[in-house]
Order: structure tokens, then C-alpha cells, then sequence
């Protein structure tokens, strides 16, 4: 995923009620499948327009990246073991996942 190559701070489409200081995790669909970024919601609702094809923005949120995952650690098919088993949008990380994603963004930053 491209979008943090030049910052940690980006802007991001927001489909979810969603409020600062939520921590959210970045899914990357095909080829890599994969969690790999936690990030940090700073602001939420800001006006914006775009209407492509198959998408329709109109408000996202500042979100910080606060740790990346490599690419074959979260994978689709490890998430299985966690009952994950399908993304298709913004959704609730099960309790389980959740404290394996913080321990391990903890460890990394040791």
C-alpha cells in the first residue's frame, strides 16, 4: 500500500461512525491480502466530493499510522484463525485478533 510512502499522516475515506482516537487497521485486498498498518483516527467528517465509477466519497477522516505489519504476518488465511472470514469493508476486529495486533505493535516498538 502506497498511500503512507511519504508520511504517516494521510486522509482516508470514512464509511463508519468513527471518532478521534480510534485506532483503526489498514486491510490490503489482492495480491497481498493482508492487515499490515494500525493507524490512529485524528479527525473525522471532513467535506469531501468525489463520484467515480463504482465509489461515492463524501467525508473522510485524518488518520496517523502509528505501526506496519509485514505482508505475510495478518494474512486472509490467518485471520481464519481468528473467525475472519470475509472483509468487505470497514468491520469490528474480534477481541482475540485485537490483542495479538496491540501486543505485537507493542513488541515492534520496543
Amino acid at each position: 500500500m502506497n498511500a503512507f510512502n511519504d508520511t504517516d499522516n494521510i486522509i482516508w475515506k470514512q464509511s463508519t461512525k468513527i471518532k478521534p482516537g480510534d485506532i483503526v487497521f489498514m486491510y490490503v485486498g489482492s495480491p497481498i491480502s493482508a492487515i499490515i498498518h494500525q493507524c490512529k483516527v485524528l479527525e473525522v467528517n471532513i467535506p469531501y466530493d468525489y463520484q467515480g465509477k463504482n465509489l461515492k466519497i463524501t467525508h473522510v477522516m485524518r488518520i496517523q499510522r502509528i505501526a506496519s505489519y509485514p505482508k505475510n504476518e495478518y494474512t486472509f488465511k490467518k485471520l481464519a484463525d481468528y473467525d475472519v472470514r470475509a472483509i468487505r469493508g470497514p468491520r469490528h476486529v474480534p477481541e482475540k485478533l485485537l490483542k495479538d495486533l496491540l501486543k505485537r505493535q507493542k513488541a515492534s516498538s520496543h
